[in-house]
């Protein structure tokens, strides 16, 4: 790696962290307000964000702008260690929660990434 590439990463994950925490605060905050709060609904919503995106990059995109948004900023804006977090917690609490995040999240991530590559790779022509 070089010293440009790595640049690129640290201000992509300049950008991607703070975008996680405003956008997973404030859809957990709503999330427990209207009753919600037993899914980890904004780490659903960065992850799958974040798979989308960098299946875009993946197919679009090469050398510093590749790792500024798929290592960088993606890397930052999801979230598997928090994921991670959650599931542990409430499966020790033996909350039905846990099954829900361990069956949705993989599923939803997974398929927004192979739903981008599909998409952009039939738009560029790649």
């Amino acid at each position: 790696m070089t010293w440009s590439l790595a640049l690129a990463v640290a201000l992509g994950g300049a950008i991607g962290a703070p975008t996680r925490y405003l956008i997973d605060s404030r859809i957990s905050r709503a999330a427990q307000q209207r009753g919600y709060g037993f899914f980890p609904w904004g780490l659903l919503v960065v992850n799958v964000i974040g798979s989308f995106v960098i299946g875009i990059a993946y197919v679009s995109l090469e050398g510093p702008m590749r790792a500024l948004l798929a290592t960088g900023a993606c890397g930052a804006l999801t979230t598997y260690s928090s994921y991670a977090l959650f599931v542990n917690r409430v499966w020790s609490e033996k909350r039905s929660s846990a099954w829900a995040a361990i069956i949705v999240m993989p599923i939803a991530c997974i398929g927004a990434c192979g739903i981008a590559v599909a998409v952009t790779r039939a738009v560029i022509g790649a």
